[in-house]
Parts: C-alpha cells; structure tokens; sequence
C-alpha cells in the first residue's frame, strides 16, 4: 500500500525545543566540569598511554562487527539475505548519524540498504528495533542485577532478574499475539480496535505501525534465533566492556570489573535520554556517584567516562564516514 505525504509534512520542521533538548546534557557536563580540579583531570587523562587508547579503540571495533553479525543473522531468521559487505556498510554508516542524533535514532537509517533491496519499511524497521531491544535488556540486566551483587544484596539481584526476565517474555508474547494472524473462526482484536478508533488517525497509525512491526519481529522469537541472538549480543558487549577495563587499567583505577561493568550499564542506557547527545553530561554524573563509594576520586571517573565516550565516538565516527563512503560506492 502507497501512502502520500504531503509536501508541507514532509517539510515540517521539529520545533526549538526539540532541537534544543541536548543542550541540557550540554550544560549538565558544564556543571559537572566547574566542580572539578581541572589539574587533576587533566593530570588523569595524561596518565592513559597512546597504546592503551589503541587497544580500546580495537575492543570496541570488535563491538561493531560482532553487532554487524548478529543484525545480518537475525535478516536470515526473518528470510532477509544480504552479503556480510552490505550489511556492514550499512551497519557502519548507521554509526555515524547515530552519534550525531538525540538518543541515537541515526542508526535506523541502515534499512535503506533493505528498503532498496524491496523488504518493506516496516520489516526493515522491526530487526533494528529488536536489535536495540536486545541491548537495553542487556545492559539493564548488568546494571540492576549486577549493581545489587555488588552491594552485597544476592535476593534483590535475584528479583531484579525474575523481573527483567518476566517482561521480556511478557514483551515478547506480546508482540507474538499483535503480529501473528488470528486462527479460523477466531476474532482479530487488533482489526476491531482499528474499527473502533478508525475516526482518530493517529491511534489507527499507531496500532497499524505496530503491528506491521510485530509481525516483522515473529520470525526473530523463535527460540533458537532469540537464543542465538541472546549470545552474540553477549559477545559483542563484552568487547564493549573489555574497551573499559582497558582505559582503567591505564588509569590505574583499584576498581573490580563487576562494578565497571555495572557503571557502564547504567551510563550507556543514559545514551538514549531525549536530552543528551551519546549520554553526554548524564555519563559522567553516573560514573562519580557509583565509583565514589569505592574511593576512586570524581576527576579520575570523569576522566574514565568520557576517554570511553571519546573512544566510542571516535571508532564509531572514522569507521562510520568509511562505510557513508563504501555505501556511496555500492549504490553507484
């Protein structure tokens, strides 16, 4: 089905509060700064080596690829095939306008590679959707479940998982009961609740909208492929994480790397606040709460925050503008 967007929609400017919202983050990060010995900080970022940069910067770039991996092996479950040089072009030059969008929305522009290829927007849409909803649950299950371990609180780490592991599968019955065809004799809800509101557009989009992206994501909630997915997103993470354990060694930060990861969790969901450009501001409130308690001193955490931050932008960035590049070369 064709739908027609009206020349002036289609020009429609987000309004100046919209467009104003990082500068929060922004003036977060500014504050944050004004209450630190800038010596100090200073001082802390020359204690890391050009060498240990290096090996972070490699950490991360295994990050991507395994990323780059998991998308293209989530297409297959959802009958998609698209060579490893395409998907990854795509993937990389997602990067880019990720770290240069509020909350990161760049990063659905690689379903123009499909959408070229004649898979429909909304089941391109649905793997980089379930993509993402593979990372958040990832890193909210670091983060509270690991945060509680490391307060000494086994019971609540305990509940924290019963309960993460209860919505995702709540979520994903869900999504299984919005996508999948009612059986013969058996009522669609979904047709009469777009009946009821047919007079409200907006609700019908809605409810068309997702379920257009429920019935893109049914093949990806098979137990095997959640399974396999549930792994690769573990691998590509731990390169993540492993790019931090290196820039606190060259700190020389007496930090256990189940904290580290736990902060690190928690300051990467800060990447999709509607106020901050990649968690900026946000980052580096979160990592001086969390490693204060374990003695590290605020300017050595800022310090760490935002060289990970510099790290994943600038790996994201250089192998981003190569794959906008590769991408043009393919197209031609």
């Amino acid at each position: 089905m064709n739908i027609e967007v009206p020349v002036a929609s289609a020009r429609r400017v987000a309004p100046v509060w919209r467009r104003a919202l990082p500068v929060i983050g922004l003036g977060l990060l500014a504050w944050v700064l004004s209450r630190l010995d800038l010596g100090a900080l200073g001082r802390a970022l020359g204690r890391v080596s050009v060498s240990t940069l290096g090996l972070s910067c490699g950490w991360f770039m295994l990050n991507l690829w395994l990323k780059v991996w998991r998308w293209q092996r989530l297409l297959l479950a959802q009958g998609i095939v698209v060579q490893h040089r395409v998907a990854l072009a795509a993937f990389l030059s997602a990067q880019f306008y990720a770290q240069v969008t509020v909350g990161r929305v760049g990063e659905f522009v690689r379903i123009e590679a499909l959408i070229e290829r004649g898979v429909g927007t909304g089941t391109a849409l649905s793997s980089c959707i379930f993509d993402r909803l593979l990372d958040v649950f990832l890193v909210l299950f670091a983060g509270s479940v690991l945060g509680a371990l490391v307060l000494g609180d086994a019971r609540t780490a305990l509940a924290a998982a019963s309960v993460l592991f209860a919505l995702a599968l709540l979520a994903a019955l869900f999504l299984n009961m919005l996508g999948r065809a009612p059986s013969q004799g058996q009522a669609d809800w979904v047709q009469r609740l777009l009946e009821r509101y047919r007079e409200r557009p907006l609700v019908s989009r809605l409810v068309g909208g997702l379920r257009e992206l429920a019935r893109g994501m049914l093949p990806m909630l098979r137990a095997r492929t959640l399974l396999e997915a549930a792994l690769w997103t573990l691998l590509a993470w731990s390169g993540y994480f492993a790019a931090l354990f290196a820039l606190a060694d060259g700190l020389h930060l007496d930090v256990t790397r189940v904290l580290l990861t736990a902060t690190a969790a928690f300051a990467a969901l800060s990447a999709l606040l509607p106020v901050t450009i990649s968690g900026l501001g946000a980052r580096e409130l979160i990592y001086i709460q969390v490693l204060q308690a374990q003695g590290v001193a605020n300017e050595s955490a800022v310090a760490l925050s935002l060289l990970h931050l510099i790290v994943m932008s600038v790996t994201a960035i250089v192998l981003g503008l190569i794959g906008t590049a590769w991408r043009q070369r393919q197209r031609a």
